[in-house]
């Protein structure tokens, strides 16, 4: 009998057919994984002009822009098996980019044509002269299961609003430079363009999807310029279908209303007039005065109040900088400082009483327009929520399996590191939380599902390779998968280093070298990206 998980892939094979237990272990689709592992890295791969993006949901497709960014590029991934006949005699961990042996230079030249056939090039962008739009390279969201794919193309617009926003925008942020985006829903089963949506003169924040969150069929837009969120849904057409606008006004019938209520009283439009307060705020500063009336003690009520109006002129100037639509009916928003070059004390008081860094979280009702719960940065509840309920705001899960990316309320060790984390802060829970809210909201579809960055399977430094889709600092040592039960090495990574960053090492410095990683979202395949 074995008193340990088996490492052996037939034995693996036996029980993931039989379902009967080796040792300990009750065997589980994704544990075949520790058995079947990358083993072979190979460098300065020779690929077509193009950036790649990121593989479909279902890993059937790899995306990639064209080199003048106004096209995309869908590329049919064939299966690593497909090239085994290149490298299938080699023994060696890594076909380094200084091997230029005549084996090693057909591999690297014939392996990604061998593994990738182009099955579409779909023209988003006309080639004309006077079109300035080009592709954004960061952004891509993946709408019904990967039938769709929403890209942006941005464009340099106005360098003033106009003054019709001040009346319509009360929040209007107008320190921000604005642009002209399109938004291109793109077809991958019939390669063709099915929708655009042109939003002119505005700022949104596509790095990373930072401003676009998507919840199923539903879509929201965060406009930083205009500080409001656009709701629109994909329909059974392929199309995409406003909904209507949260921010300024509770509704668009609230909209209609007060604009024609203004257009009546014929008054001549003054950017330069205060204006009223917007939808948005109007229901925090009541959620805050309503909480501090339901204190139990008249002592307690005047503190609350106190504190209520101390910072009604921070909050009454504060922006949404990031949002995310937790289901179809709610959405989190978070409110920073205005950032002004006017002195702080001229806006509200003695800039001493509260932190340069203050926020706060918004759990917002949609169809109700109710603020159901405002935490501050520092919340100890609203870490806990992090930590217990982080699958709910990461939304996101593999199409193979019904497996989430790692994180800690779905994985024991995962949760443990988390709590190590939360341990190692001198100040306690509320530091902890300083430090870890900041990632709420998080962006849509920005996490792996690859089974070999999860961390019930595989120990990985995670300060150079994560679930996380973000750059990663290049380490002088080869990043290291071992088994999570037996510690055994399964596999390394060897990244390619330049002599400038030996040297960084070499005189103390912090090399800047960056690293993005595509994995595949089941096979035993991945690409990295230096930069």
């Amino acid at each position: 009998m074995f008193t340990k998980p088996s490492q052996n892939l037939q034995h693996n094979l036996w029980a993931r057919e039989s379902n009967w237990s080796f040792g300990y272990h009750r065997p589980t689709p994704r544990f075949l994984y520790k058995s079947i592992t990358p083993n072979l890295t190979i460098q300065n791969v020779d690929k077509p002009l193009s950036f790649l993006r990121k593989f479909t949901p279902d890993g059937s497709m790899l995306l990639a822009f064209s080199n003048d960014q106004r096209s995309l590029e869908v590329y049919q991934y064939q299966g690593v098996g497909k090239a085994a006949h290149l490298y299938g005699s080699y023994r060696g961990e890594c076909i380094t980019a200084a091997d230029h042996s005549l084996d090693s230079l057909r591999i690297r030249q014939e392996l990604f044509s061998t593994l990738f056939k182009k099955k579409y090039t779909i023209q988003l962008i006309d080639a004309g002269s006077t079109n300035r739009h080009v592709l954004n390279r960061e952004f891509s969201l993946f709408l019904d299961d990967g039938h769709y794919v929403l890209l942006a193309s941005v464009a340099g617009g106005s360098i003033f609003p106009i003054y019709q926003a001040y009346q319509e925008y009360p929040d209007l942020f107008d320190d921000a430079d604005l642009y002209d985006y399109t938004f291109h829903l793109v077809d991958l089963r019939k390669g063709c363009l099915a929708d655009t949506l042109r939003i002119e003169h505005d700022f949104i924040v596509l790095s990373h999807n930072h401003s676009v969150s998507l919840y199923g069929r539903t879509l929201a837009i965060l406009s930083t310029y205009r500080q409001c969120i656009e709701l629109l849904e994909l329909d059974a057409k392929g199309k995409l279908k406003k909904l209507y606008t949260v921010g300024p006004y509770g509704s668009n019938l609230d909209r209609d209303r007060i604009m024609e209520h203004q257009l009546l009283c014929n008054n001549p439009l003054d950017h330069t007039h205060p204006v009223p307060m917007s939808h948005l705020k109007q229901k925090i500063l009541a959620f805050f005065y309503t909480k501090a009336l339901e204190e139990p003690t008249e002592f307690l009520r005047k503190e609350k109040l106190k504190q209520f109006y101390k910072h009604f002129g921070l909050i009454e100037r504060m922006l949404i900088l990031k949002m995310q639509l937790i289901d179809s009916d709610n959405i989190l928003l978070r409110y920073e400082k205005r950032q002004s070059q006017m002195p702080l004390e001229m806006l509200v008081g003695n800039a001493d009483t509260f932190s340069k860094n203050f926020k706060f979280y918004v759990f917002y009702n949609i169809p109700e327009q109710k603020v159901l719960k405002v935490f501050h940065k520092n919340s100890v509840t609203l870490l806990l929520m992090l930590r217990n309920y982080c699958d709910e705001f990461r939304n996101v899960r593999s199409l193979q399996m019904p497996w989430h990316a790692s994180s800690p309320s779905n994985n024991d060790f995962f949760r443990a590191a988390f709590d190590v984390a939360l341990k190692s802060f001198s100040g306690g829970l509320a530091e902890a939380a300083d430090r870890f809210n900041p990632t709420l909201p998080i962006s849509s579809q920005s996490f792996s599902t690859s089974p070999y960055l999860d961390y019930s399977l595989f120990n990985y430094d995670d300060r150079f390779i994560s679930t996380l889709e973000r750059p990663r600092l290049i380490g002088m040592d080869p990043i290291r998968f071992s088994d999570r039960n037996t510690d055994l090495l399964k596999f390394r990574v060897y990244l390619e280093k330049s002599s400038d960053t030996w040297q960084d090492y070499e005189m103390g410095n912090n090399p800047r070298d960056l690293v993005t990683f595509i994995f595949h979202p089941y096979e035993p395949f991945f690409i990295s990206i230096q930069k």
